[in-house]
């Protein structure tokens, strides 16, 4: 299996604009933020299914529209889990196929602080290399697991998955997508961030899925489920369920 930490929290990022990810899922387990997620439909939420690994997701809640995870916001909005449908080819050691939908006991009501993501369209292949894409999550802001006050994000650049293979000798599998800082900058992800989407063009394109033991550690880039792979299996389990 990969050597190194899921992924958990932004490096090298800044606080974003409260509210200005309206789309963004905060997963919680006993009052703690556990992983990131995306609101697709009103009901239900995108996330990684690692972050259920250890964990049954009746146990979880899921709260949108926060900033500040740390105070009760009044744009917040909770909702505690009614189903989880983890991809049925999801394999822990590998993290092959570490997609998870969500779906809430209630449906969010939209606004400006609580909104939905795109998906890619079907078929589309990955973003170009060095793309600019962005990151979002509460996770730790570096190794040494420092909270963060609100929402952060970073920017990062698409890397083709023949070079980011050859970093993580050959352990990935295909529907993976990797991102690096583009420069000798330590900027990426690190721990509970897991789940969050990585949004390239105003679509999620990526969830994140794993990194290095270092977070933005350039030697290991940092890993992504690549949603676009799954977009038809997406759409089944929400027309079914």
């Amino acid at each position: 299996a990969p050597a190194g930490s899921w992924g958990a929290h932004i490096i090298g990022g800044h606080e974003v604009a409260p509210h200005s990810r309206p789309y963004m899922a905060s997963v919680r387990f006993e009052g703690q933020h556990h992983c990131g997620g995306f609101l697709l439909r009103a009901q239900w939420v995108v996330s990684a299914a690692h972050c259920f690994s250890n964990r049954d997701p009746v146990d979880g809640l899921v709260v949108l529209g926060a900033h500040d995870l740390r105070i009760p916001e009044p744009t917040q909005q909770v909702f505690s889990i009614k189903e989880a449908f983890r991809h049925p080819d999801y394999q822990l050691s590998s993290h092959a196929n570490d997609i998870c939908l969500l779906k809430l006991n209630g449906s969010a009501v939209l606004g400006s602080d609580v909104g939905l993501l795109k998906l890619p369209r079907r078929g589309a292949g990955l973003p170009k290399a060095e793309a600019r894409c962005r990151v979002a999550g509460w996770g730790f802001t570096s190794d040494f697991q420092d909270a963060p006050p609100g929402l952060m994000e970073v920017e990062v650049r698409v890397l083709g998955l023949d070079a980011c293979n050859s970093s993580w000798s050959g352990q990935l599998s295909p529907a993976m997508l990797c991102t690096h800082s583009g420069d000798r900058q330590r900027r990426g992800f690190c721990t509970a961030d897991s789940g969050g989407p990585l949004v390239c063009k105003s679509r999620a394109h990526g969830l994140v899925s794993f990194s290095g033991f270092w977070c933005g550690d350039p030697k290991y880039p940092d890993v992504y489920t690549q949603v676009s792979a799954f977009v038809t299996w997406i759409w089944g389990v929400v027309r079914s369920a």
